[in-house]
């Protein structure tokens, strides 16, 4: 019989494994691998600190900027804070750092045809 911890344990397991394939990708900007793990409703809000304004995407933008090598490329070291869930959600709350950028994050992963889609990402970005 499956518990429901087996269950949660599970889910974060393969939440962290789809978080973390997704941006070793982006860092990597490999556009192919990552495409078809965005929700077809992704969107994001970025305020980099000092700047006073939000940047807001979607996922034809954020594909588009990452083909362009306006975002991504370098390699971050990657801190989980957390893993939490609602019913099909799933939230990846961490820190990214580069030798170029800070951020603090929190992702947002919709279970889809039984994978995770990132569907949202709330970005405060810091230059170094």
């Amino acid at each position: 019989m499956i518990t429901n911890q087996v269950v949660a344990e599970k889910n974060e397991e393969s939440l962290r494994k789809e978080f973390l394939f997704i941006m070793k990708n982006i860092d990597g900007r490999n556009v192919s691998e990552i495409e078809s793990k965005f929700h077809s409703d992704y969107a994001d809000s970025v305020y980099i600190k000092g700047n006073g304004q939000v940047f807001s995407s979607n996922k034809t933008n954020y594909i588009q900027s990452l083909k362009d090598g306006k975002i991504g490329g370098v390699e971050r070291q990657v801190h989980i804070h957390s893993i939490d869930f609602i019913d099909q959600f799933g939230f990846v709350k961490v820190d990214l750092e580069s030798n170029v950028m800070k951020f603090q994050s929190m992702y947002t992963f919709y279970f889809e045809e039984r994978e995770w889609k990132l569907i949202k990402a709330v970005v405060v970005a810091e230059k170094k």
